[in-house]
């Protein structure tokens, strides 16, 4: 028997039968977005280990289960990709109307700004015309 006494060693036990609510933050969802890039990450990991395996070392039938898990692995980072890049495309397109409400607007005010600035350009002619009448005067 060890010197320590089995008393020494007791932890209190809480006599309460109250369960405490977790203290974690609620965290929101991840997006669909947010978990294709989650998964192209995880498999871009996977894909690194495979390839980190020397495929001499293998058998021949170890080098063809390990060449098939290379190419499936490719495949469906492939795949996220191409989801990705739909996905961004669609949302892209879903922006459509307000980007070209936005470059309408903007046309519109860089024409108002064109004819203003013919308006200043013409009034300083003018002014340019009337200081001349002026100097003459005096």
């Amino acid at each position: 028997m060890t010197g320590i006494s089995r008393h020494a060693t007791r932890r209190p036990v809480s006599r309460s039968t109250e369960r405490r609510a977790p203290s974690a933050a609620v965290v929101e969802p991840l997006s669909a977005h947010d978990q294709l890039v989650a998964i192209k990450s995880s498999l871009e990991t996977i894909s690194e280990a495979l390839n980190a395996i020397d495929p001499e070392t293998l058998s021949n039938s170890e080098h063809a289960k390990w060449a098939d898990e290379v190419n499936q692995v490719d495949l469906a980072i492939a795949r996220v990709r191409s989801s990705l890049l739909n996905g961004i495309a669609e949302a892209f397109e879903a922006e459509m109307p307000s980007i070209r409400a936005s470059t309408a607007r903007l046309e519109k005010d860089l024409s108002r700004l064109r004819k203003a600035v013919d308006v200043i350009n013409a009034i300083a002619g003018v002014l340019g015309v009337v200081e001349q009448i002026i100097r003459l005067g005096r």
